[in-house]
């Protein structure tokens, strides 16, 4: 919880200048709101990524999830007005001064809310992006063969950078190709675009490579016996930044001399693997909040990336309609 109140500060200094008490001082005149405004809006899911049902389904596993843990608080303000607030910030990039003007609240008070729905989604992840078990599994080699006519495709792994503010430490080690500073996100996506595991926190100048030969996935590809995650017949699909191997299947690198069963091979590979694409831009179109993070300690950006990677999971699982999933994301 620290962490997160720690990174919302950070995130209002970087964007508005003053701190927390200077905002929320006496001079703070916020604008009187109606919060069933938004409720009953009916542009409600171009604006909070969500359709009411899911909104309202979101809510009470977050609120139930507090009550086990015996952290909710008994605030004068609704619950669900405070989950508005914070799918908001999520959703759009949005200042918090902006957001807290938005809602009638004080920068302050929205903090305090965002700080602890974070903290509380980051703690859901283990029940909502997991491994798929082997039965599931099956279904996803499957679906994936009849889609592209490659076997045995039981994932699409990638990585995708988050900008961060340049760090206050090593601040060179963060800098990206494209020369912005960043966090490289690893994710397995299978079919459905839900994704399956997720290794956040890793410096944007290294290199996909050596993200997956870092992250904890990597050491379970290795496992046998029963602690296997992966059949014989199983795979991985990624690009030529990844090394060919019994789990991770390539592209043939393209010399010009390709065969028409390589071109074949690489195509059906390719439509497989696009499907990771697809679900890095449909989670950064959704949550708009991974386009840029105003945090200069990069290791409080784990919990605020994996935040919005378990609401594109919940959604997903929840029948939501997804749109936008033909985009795609670096």
């Amino acid at each position: 919880m620290a962490l997160a109140r720690v990174a919302a500060a950070e995130i209002m200094e970087d964007e508005e200048g003053p701190g927390l008490d200077e905002l929320a001082g006496p001079a703070w005149a916020p604008v009187t709101v109606v919060i069933d405004d938004y409720h009953l809006n009916p542009c409600f899911k171009a604006h909070f990524r969500m359709s009411r049902t899911m909104f309202l389904e979101l809510s009470r596993v977050i609120r139930d999830h507090l009550d086990a843990t015996r952290r909710r608080r008994r605030e004068r303000t609704p619950f669900l007005d405070i989950m508005l607030m914070v799918i908001w910030l999520l959703a759009t990039p949005d200042s918090y001064r902006s957001v807290a003007l938005r809602f009638g609240v004080t920068p302050g008070t929205l903090h305090y809310f965002y700080s602890y729905i974070i903290e509380a989604l980051r703690e859901l992840a283990e029940r909502y992006i997991r491994w798929p078990s082997q039965e599931e599994r099956q279904a996803i080699k499957q679906s994936w063969e009849d889609a592209t006519g490659f076997p045995g495709v039981i994932g699409a792994i990638d990585c995708t950078h988050v900008p961060i503010s340049a760090p206050l430490e090593t601040p060179a080690d963060y800098v990206n190709r494209h020369d912005l500073h960043s966090i490289n996100v690893q994710c397995v996506v299978d079919h459905t675009l839900l994704v399956r595991e997720i290794h956040a926190g890793e410096v944007g100048s290294m290199n996909d490579r050596r993200v997956f030969r870092r992250s904890n996935l990597q050491r379970q590809l290795l496992r046998r016996g029963e602690d296997r995650i992966i059949e014989p017949d199983e795979h991985l699909v990624g690009d030529g930044g990844y090394t060919n191997s019994d789990f991770m299947l390539i592209p043939f690198s393209n010399n010009g001399h390709l065969t028409q069963e390589q071109q074949n091979y690489n195509r059906a590979l390719s439509q497989a693997r696009v499907r990771v694409e697809n679900s890095f831009g449909l989670a950064k179109g959704k949550w708009r909040r991974l386009k840029y993070l105003y945090i200069r300690n990069p290791a409080l950006v784990v919990d605020h990336i994996t935040a919005c990677f378990v609401i594109h999971n919940f959604l997903i699982l929840n029948g939501e309609e997804m749109i936008n999933a033909s985009t795609k994301s670096d």
